[in-house]
C-alpha cells in the first residue's frame, strides 16, 4: 500500500504512466482486437478512434502531467498529489470509457458522451489557471487557454464522429494534430538549446553556444498557426506550403544547436532527434498534401506522431525517470531501447504504403506495442520509489555562465 500511495505524489507520475500504457493497450486493441475476440469500440470508422485516441487519449495525459508539472515552479507549490490528483486522472480513464461505450452501445447519447471527455480538459485548465492567478503570472495564463482549445477541438471531433459527418472528423484529425506541433515547437524551441548549452557547459566542450535563433522560432510558428487556421478552413494548397516552410525554419533552427557536440549526453541527442522528427514531419505532410508524395497525408502524418509527438513524451518521461546520483541525468536502457523501437516503428509506418512483401501497418503496430513496453519496464520502477522533482527545463541558451537546470519559472 505505501509503495502504491506513491504513485500519487506528483501527476508526473500516473500521468506519463497513463499515457504510456493507453499507448499500448489502444494500439492493441485497434490492430488485433478483433483477432482477439474484443468488440470494436468504433468512432464512427476504427480509424477515427485510433485518432481519437492517440490524440486525446495519449496525448491529453502526457500533456496533464507535463503542465501541471511545470506550474509547480510558478510560485513554488507543492505538486498536486493525493485524491485531488486521483479525480483528476479518473476523468482521464471516464474518458476512455465513455468513448468505449460510444462504440459498443450506439444509442449512447451524445450529449452525455462528450462532457464525459470534456472535463478532464476543463479541469486540467482551472487547475493550471489558479497556478497562475495565485503565482501573479498572467502569461502563464495562455497555457490553460490552449488547453481549453485542446477540450474544444474534441469535442468537435466527437460530435463529427458520433453524428457521422466524417470528413468533419477528418479535418478535426489534422487541425488536432497540429495543436501537439505547436506545443512541441514552443516547449522544444526552449529545452533543446538550453540543455544543450548546459552540456556543454558542465563537459567543458568548446564550441559556440547553440543559437536560440528567435526570429527562426518565430517565424516557425507563425506560419504553424497559418497552417492551423487554413487546414480548419479547408484550404489546400497554401496551408501546405506553411507547413512545408515551417518545417523548413525548424531544421535551420535545429541546425544552429549544436547536437552533434552533445552525442555524449544519450537523453540530450534524443531531445534533438525529436525535434528533427518535427522538421521531418511538418514538411512530409505538406509534401503530401500537395500529392508530392507516393503516400497519402495520413499515412504522412505519422511522422508528426510517432516520431515527433511520442518522441517529446518518451524525452520527458526520460528525464523524469532518469537516476539521480548527483552526475548528469542518463537515460535508462530501457527507455533508449524505447525510443528506438518507437522510431524504427514509424519508419515502418511510413514505409508502409510502399512495402509490399508483408504487413508493414502490422509490423510497425508490433514495433511500437515493443517500445512502450520497454518503457514500461523502465518507467514503472521510478514511481513507487523516492520522489525526485523531474529536469524538463534549462537555463536559457543565451546565459553567459552555467546555471543549475531547474523548473520552469
Amino acid at each position: 500500500m505505501t509503495r502504491l500511495r506513491t504513485l500519487w505524489l506528483a501527476p508526473h507520475r500516473p500521468l506519463f504512466l497513463a499515457a504510456g500504457s493507453w499507448a499500448l493497450i489502444a494500439l492493441i486493441w485497434w490492430q488485433w482486437g478483433a483477432a482477439l475476440g474484443l468488440s470494436a469500440p468504433e468512432l464512427g470508422t476504427w480509424g477515427l478512434w485510433h485518432g481519437h485516441e492517440m490524440l486525446f487519449g495519449l496525448g491529453s495525459a502526457a500533456v496533464g502531467g507535463y503542465f501541471l508539472t511545470a506550474a509547480q515552479g510558478w510560485r513554488g507549490s507543492d505538486p498536486l498529489s493525493g485524491r485531488p490528483l486521483m479525480a483528476l486522472v479518473a476523468l482521464w480513464c471516464l474518458a476512455r470509457v465513455a468513448l468505449v461505450v460510444a462504440g459498443l452501445r450506439p444509442e449512447a447519447p451524445l450529449g452525455l458522451i462528450q462532457p464525459a471527455a470534456l472535463a478532464y480538459f476543463l479541469v486540467l485548465a482551472g487547475l493550471l489557471g489558479r497556478e497562475a492567478v495565485l503565482a501573479r503570472r498572467w502569461s502563464k495564463l495562455g497555457f490553460g487557454a490552449g488547453i481549453l482549445a485542446y477540450g474544444l477541438a474534441e469535442t468537435l471531433y466527437l460530435r463529427a464522429a458520433l453524428t457521422e459527418t466524417l470528413p468533419d472528423a477528418a479535418t478535426m484529425v489534422r487541425v488536432g494534430w497540429m495543436f501537439f506541433a505547436i506545443k512541441i515547437s514552443i516547449i522544444g524551441g526552449r529545452m533543446v538549446p538550453a540543455f544543450t548549452l548546459n552540456w556543454l557547459r558542465q563537459a567543458g566542450i568548446t564550441v559556440p553556444d547553440p543559437a536560440p535563433r528567435p526570429v527562426l522560432g518565430w517565424a516557425a510558428l507563425g506560419l504553424l498557426w497559418t497552417a492551423l487556421g487554413l487546414t480548419f478552413a479547408g484550404e489546400e494548397t497554401v496551408s501546405a506550403l506553411c507547413l512545408i516552410g515551417a518545417g523548413i525554419a525548424q531544421a535551420l533552427r535545429l541546425a544552429g544547436w549544436r547536437g552533434w557536440a552533445g552525442r555524449g549526453n544519450l537523453l540530450l541527442l534524443l531531445l534533438h532527434a525529436t525535434f528533427g522528427w518535427l522538421a521531418l514531419g511538418l514538411g512530409l505532410v505538406g509534401l503530401a498534401r500537395l500529392g508530392l508524395l507516393p503516400v497519402a497525408e495520413m499515412d504522412a502524418l505519422h511522422a508528426l506522431t510517432m516520431g515527433a509527438m511520442s518522441g517529446m513524451i518518451l524525452s520527458l518521461a526520460a528525464r523524469a525517470a532518469a537516476p539521480r546520483d548527483g552526475g548528469p541525468l542518463r537515460a535508462r536502457p530501457t527507455m533508449a531501447l524505447a525510443f528506438a523501437l518507437v522510431w524504427s516503428a514509424a519508419l515502418v509506418r511510413l514505409g508502409a504504403p510502399l512495402i509490399g512483401a508483408f504487413d508493414g501497418v502490422a509490423v510497425a503496430a508490433g514495433l511500437w506495442c515493443a517500445g512502450w513496453i520497454s518503457f514500461l519496464a523502465g518507467y514503472l520502477p521510478t514511481v513507487t520509489g523516492p520522489l525526485a522533482r523531474p529536469v524538463f527545463s534549462g537555463p536559457r541558451a543565451s546565459a553567459p555562465q552555467v546555471v543549475q537546470i531547474r523548473m520552469p519559472q
